[in-house]
């Protein structure tokens, strides 16, 4: 198994993962970090993919179908692993979606159980090399929460200033940032113990479990 960083945004994911298919002939490609519930859910429950909706970019394919024995398997894992899961459609977006309103929104569109901004550019690559795809993600904020400012700001180098001027100018938002991060924590140890679950006892027979991690660019 080769562990590879795309970055933040469906830019670097697709950069990164068609690069790495040209590269690289992989059992299955999967998309897995943090990512928005659209449903009722809690900060570290599991997030399985059926499929990935394209909420936003006209340039994806629709929807793009997660294998089912990858899915299943990862599902037995997660309940092996006494992680709470949910199971269905994600939406990849172009941009991080911070208000509750905003996530309500994409989540009557879609009918999707999360969303994320990576999953729809590493599926569409995966299938364009025929390589199966699987999502599965770690709650990191709920669905009528709002994120403490708006990070779009921090994904332009130029809009840096403006972004620590706005979390600067709410002191409350400092306490919301560290709330933040404490839900991250507690979202990476949920998939950590998901993923020791799933090379230990989830992969298909004959699947190498072995762990490689790739420094820099990486998928």
């Amino acid at each position: 198994m080769i562990l590879v960083r795309t970055g933040v945004g469906p830019m670097h994911a697709r950069e990164v993962s068609r690069r790495f298919f040209l590269e690289h002939r992989v059992d299955v490609a999967v998309s897995s970090g943090f990512a928005c519930a659209l449903v009722r859910a809690h900060i570290g429950d599991l997030l399985i993919g059926t499929d990935v909706i394209a909420a936003s970019e006209a340039v994806l394919p629709a929807r793009v179908s997660c294998g089912k024995d990858w899915t299943d398997g990862a599902h037995r894992s997660a309940q092996a692993a006494l992680v709470p899961v949910h199971v269905g459609s994600i939406a990849s977006v172009s941009r991080i979606i911070g208000s509750a309103e905003d996530k309500r929104r994409v989540a009557q569109q879609t009918g999707a159980i999360a969303l994320d901004m990576e999953s729809g550019e590493i599926g569409a690559s995966a299938a364009k090399y025929g390589i199966p795809f699987l999502v599965v993600r770690s709650v990191s904020d709920l669905l009528d929460e709002d994120l403490p400012l708006d990070f779009n700001l921090f994904l332009r180098p130029q809009s840096w200033p403006q972004a620590l001027w706005a979390s600067a100018a709410r002191p409350r938002g400092v306490l919301e940032l560290v709330r933040l991060r404490r839900q991250m924590l507690a979202a990476s140890r949920r998939l950590t113990g998901w993923l020791i679950e799933w090379l230990d006892h989830g992969l298909p027979q004959g699947t190498i479990g072995d762990v490689k991690v790739r420094q820099g660019h990486a998928l």
